[in-house]
């Protein structure tokens, strides 16, 4: 028994508009939160729009290789990136919906770290990642922001990303080193 996905998208290949409403009705919520890690709310909206037009005029570039959802979520991340290159270089953090995560990570560890000193201390530490993190490129940030903090393996999150995984493998390597050195640096201010 093949996934309806498969089913909905063989239909619209074959130009049938009611498939592609249904083949959304199915996906919309995810495709809705995946476009919401990158952008804000309003942009998001408009880009599920974009998706549905390009999911349309593009369905026959689907080759019948794994699901539906992750060909469209590769798409819509592709449109998310480029929406975001068009705006500036570096992604806010804030944009990604990552503010929530670390502001998650920190009211947690409040809860989890005994003392207001230590409390302290650990904000500290997660501002500073923070701040390391929102000077990475948006190639870089995205990939980090997948596997690290989203928990996507690398194979998905290249699928996501419509890159290799080679290709993946390397924006990570440069993201760590680029975050080590940030950090090397601030060991080696003086006070």
């Amino acid at each position: 028994m093949s996934e309806p996905g498969v089913e909905l998208i063989r239909r619209v290949q074959a130009g049938d508009a009611e498939a592609l409403q249904c083949l959304f009705a199915a996906h919309e919520s995810v495709l809705r939160m995946h476009f919401r890690r990158y952008v804000a709310p309003a942009d998001a909206e408009d880009l599920l729009q974009e998706l549905r037009l390009r999911v349309w005029e593009r369905a026959a570039q689907w080759d019948g290789r794994g699901r539906p959802l992750a060909w469209m979520l590769a798409i819509a991340t592709n449109l998310a990136l480029n929406h975001l290159r068009g705006r500036r270089d570096v992604v806010s953090l804030g944009a990604l919906g990552v503010e929530d995560e670390f502001e998650t990570l920190a009211s947690a560890s409040d809860a989890l770290i005994p003392g207001p000193e230590e409390q302290a201390m650990w904000r500290e530490e997660l501002d500073r990642v923070r701040a390391a993190m929102a000077e990475l490129p948006s190639d870089k940030q995205a990939a980090l922001i997948l596997v690290r903090i989203e928990g996507y393996t690398i194979r998905e999150a290249a699928a996501m990303l419509g890159v290799p995984v080679g290709t993946l493998k390397s924006r990570l390597h440069h993201a760590h080193r680029q975050l080590m050195e940030r950090f090397e640096e601030e060991k080696d201010e003086p006070l």
